[in-house]
């Protein structure tokens, strides 16, 4: 029971959107008319999905037994579900073979269940099997012993399920054409053919053939195989829709259907990408469709799994990109259109969100319900902008926005600010205001450290604690200091005077041939220090002193002595912007950095 109750709810996980006023439906009462939901102008919302696409399809499969027995007249209840009595069997890792089994599956009222490569990983499918599928039912294995092993025929048997047929051929065309032998006469002699080489055409047209008993074959790029021709020539088609552009089935293979086929009527059903040739497909076979069933168009799982439930009113299946704010150009204007004519079919997404992402749901939502149009703006990502510490930065004049179509535009926006200041560093968020867009756009500026253009240390005892408190003092004065182009700095006019009242120490200082005590001992390690990263910026020295003694900061000849209002130490900024000078005095080590 408490696995039940967890099926349910990631089963039915369901919600509604009305023009007028939400409306909630139970999992137990399932609407079985989607059109009567439509012409009350609600659009309901459901997601079919599971942790895997195993899950996926077990989920979807749960669904589509449901509404059997509700087209049945029976009460979705558990103790009143009439179990199935066919079961299509294929693989989730590749598609070649199942592609044409929509059709064959829709007919036999089957469930499309995926196994993996290993019987151990393949539990959701011989959980459904057991579960669901009558004891007198029959599975059909989709493909060889290489794709789908004996070992879960030998399962089934286990599980007291006996009746299998196994359909394959010596390829994915072979098995395509023994799919086809497998369906009934049909008064519309109508044949689709698709290529094999790639999954997107022949899931967007399943439904639709699947709903009208119309054989997939499929086909390689180049040349008919010689099991399609002679399933052509034995049927002889009146009618033959090619899916997809010349890449996908060439103009030669469409010479060899009219050779083979005088009279037949050929037409290529054919957009720019897949998702454009989704609703080429989709606006030719449901100009009024009860329901819309969204799924990726990068994977053929969910797709393919589900294409069952929408052949069941021939519904089309719609092609997401996951990876976009919204959806695609052609998705969009075809769902405008069902709005303007007044059209509101349901919503069902196979896959969770990372298939189908709740926002891509929501833009479908309210192009049905014709609360946007498709060239409205949909969004405008928020802007990430860098900017060096002092450096003028300008804000944007244009945004780029993305409407519901999916097209981008750069439109004008007015900032709530006009000037910024990047004298500190960190995050600024800064906000503006789009024309025909209810939300702020947002810019997330980082004013960042810049590369210093040179930058020097030198070493000291911490254990000298006067010198050291005075190296701060004076490493504290410079620091921030920004300087002009053109601007000659002087240590001395930036430090000031060094005296008592101002918190200097005594230490020791060179005076003459002499080290003796002195206030402000340790300064001229800052102005040697500075001088070392001023001569790495290559900038002018205006005036510079040695000592009369060597120091054991810098090698010789690499020191800046002064001495207030005698001896100074004066740099010229010779670039063309400002330059700001940063210090920093950690442990023992006191940098300088000029930016």
């Amino acid at each position: 029971m408490k696995k039940r109750k967890k099926l349910a709810a990631i089963v039915f996980f369901f919600y509604c959107i009305s023009v007028n006023s939400p409306v909630l439906a139970s999992t137990d009462t399932m609407p079985g008319n989607f059109s009567e939901l439509a012409t009350n102008r609600q659009i309901s919302q459901y997601r079919l999905y599971g942790e895997t696409r195993y899950e996926t399809a077990k989920i979807i499969s749960e669904y589509y037994r449901r509404k059997i027995n509700l087209e049945n007249n029976r009460h979705p209840s558990e103790d009143s579900q009439e179990k199935v009595k066919n079961v299509v069997i294929a693989t989730g890792n590749g598609y070649a073979d199942a592609l044409s089994a929509s059709v064959m599956a829709h007919e036999m009222k089957a469930p499309i269940i995926l196994v993996d490569t290993k019987i151990e990983t393949s539990e959701d499918a011989f959980d459904y099997v057991g579960q669901n599928l009558d004891p007198q039912g029959t599975l059909y294995i989709i493909g060889g012993e290489s794709i789908i092993g004996r070992e879960f025929e030998r399962k089934f048997i286990d599980l007291g399920f006996s009746n299998m047929v196994r359909i394959s051929g010596g390829d994915r065309y072979d098995t395509s054409y023994k799919i086809a032998g497998t369906l009934k006469e049909s008064d519309d002699s109508t044949v689709v053919i698709s290529s094999g080489e790639q999954y997107a055409d022949a899931l967007s047209i399943s439904s639709f053939a699947a709903n009208q008993s119309w054989p997939i074959l499929l086909s390689p790029p180049a040349e008919l195989p010689q099991k399609i021709k002679e399933f052509l020539q034995e049927k002889r088609p009146g009618k033959v829709y090619i899916t997809g552009g010349t890449g996908a089935i060439s103009d030669r293979v469409l010479s060899e259907i009219r050779q083979l086929l005088p009279q037949v009527s050929v037409e290529r059903l054919i957009g720019q990408s897949r998702f454009d040739t989704n609703m080429v497909i989709a606006k030719t076979f449901a100009p009024n469709p009860s329901t819309l069933y969204l799924t990726t168009g990068h994977n053929f799982a969910d797709a393919l799994a589900g294409s069952v439930v929408a052949a069941q009113m021939g519904d089309p299946i719609v092609f997401i990109d996951p990876s976009a704010p919204t959806l695609p150009k052609a998705t969009a204007h075809y769902l405008e259109d069902l709005s303007r004519n007044e059209m509101k079919p349901d919503l069902i997404s196979f896959g969770g969100k990372g298939a189908v992402p709740d926002a891509i749901l929501k833009s479908a939502a309210d192009l049905l319900s014709g609360s946007v149009r498709a060239i409205d703006i949909h969004s405008i990502p928020e802007i990430e902008a860098t900017v060096v510490q002092g450096k003028e930065y300008s804000l944007p004049a244009t945004v780029r926005a993305y409407l519901y179509n999916g097209d981008g535009v750069n439109l004008t926006v007015r900032w709530n600010e006009t000037v910024i200041d990047t004298r500190t560093m960190g995050l600024k968020v800064l906000e503006g205001r789009v024309e025909g867009y209810e939300k702020p756009v947002k810019l997330s500026l980082t004013v960042s450290e810049p590369l210093p253009l040179a930058e020097f240390s030198t070493r000291f005892n911490v254990n000298e604690v006067n010198r050291t408190e005075n190296i701060r003092l004076a490493t504290e004065a410079i620091n921030g200091t920004r300087i002009a182009p053109g601007e000659i700095f002087s240590f001395n006019e930036t430090v000031g005077e060094r005296t008592i009242a101002a918190g200097y120490k005594e230490a020791v200082v060179i005076e003459g041939n002499s080290f003796i005590p002195g206030i402000g001992g340790g300064i001229c390690q800052v102005s040697s220090t500075l001088f070392n990263a001023t001569n790495l910026a290559h900038l002018e020295i205006v005036e510079r002193h040695h000592h009369s003694l060597p120091v054991g900061y810098v090698p010789p000849g690499q020191d800046a002595t002064v001495f207030y209002s005698v001896l100074d130490f004066k740099f010229k900024n010779t670039t063309k912007e400002d330059i700001i000078l940063r210090t920093l005095v950690e442990g023992g080590t006191l940098t300088i950095k000029i930016y």
